[in-house]
């Protein structure tokens, strides 16, 4: 019987194998025919999944770059997850955290990718309802995510072509509204600093104007106001500030 055991544990990890390696021995107890069947499922299920998260990266690429990419990070990642935002995250994870060579082919892909995956990932996530405090606070009405890209990855589509792609670092705040779509709004380096804070903590106007103070030098106190009802009329302006009175 453990002889047995032993035999099935064999076939099973050459049937895995053969599944990642389709050059490398087929299991004697399978057809090839049965076996590149299933593999063929399971690939395009992969792809498939990859294609629907990231499809202006996939349309940047070359085709067979792309497909190659696929097959790579199918033969060696280790998925955890059956789940396509899950495998979608793990392609990402999988060029990023080895710093893939196509990544310094392609210096924006990795901003691409993380914004790609960062509207799927808003898309399906659950976000709780804000307690509000009761003094006089500053605090956003809802999480948003401060990113800071050195590409314009959050403009581009299908349609942008590699002819186009500069190099203009910017902020942008990225949120979901009350009609559960993603927002996206370019942001000064103020104003994300600011916001970036609101995001971690309620605030006082005090504390505002000291941070104020602090990032920008040689400001007035008038200055520091006016930029203080700019940040105020900008968040109003969108719906994402609450300020108990």
């Amino acid at each position: 019987m453990n002889t047995d055991r032993i035999s099935f544990q064999q076939a099973q990890q050459q049937f895995c194998t053969w599944i990642r390696e389709p050059h490398s021995k087929v299991p004697q107890t399978l057809s090839l025919e049965r076996m590149q069947v299933y593999r063929d499922l399971l690939l395009n299920n992969v792809c498939s999944f990859i294609d629907l998260v990231y499809p202006v990266a996939r349309s940047m690429l070359p085709e067979q770059q792309w497909q190659t990419l696929l097959e790579e990070f199918f033969q060696k990642s280790k998925c955890q997850s059956p789940f396509y935002n899950d495998i979608s995250l793990q392609f990402r994870e999988y060029l990023t955290d080895h710093q893939h060579p196509i990544l310094h082919q392609y210096p924006w892909l990795a901003e691409l990718l993380q914004f790609e995956w960062l509207e799927l990932y808003l898309d399906t996530l659950e976000i709780e309802d804000k307690i509000y405090t009761q003094t006089d606070f500053w605090q956003l009405r809802t999480q948003v995510w401060v990113l800071v890209y050195q590409y314009p990855v959050y403009h581009w589509t299908i349609n942008t072509t590699l002819a186009q792609v500069e190099h203009v670092p910017s902020a942008i705040m990225v949120w979901r509204n009350e009609d559960d779509q993603v927002c996206v709004e370019q942001l000064s380096p103020l104003l994300a600093l600011l916001i970036e804070q609101l995001n971690q903590k309620a605030m006082l106007e005090l504390e505002l104007s000291n941070l104020i103070q602090s990032a920008v030098a040689n400001l007035s106190a008038a200055e520091i106001q006016t930029q203080i009802k700019n940040l105020s009329k900008f968040l109003i302006k969108l719906q994402l500030l609450y300020i108990s009175k």
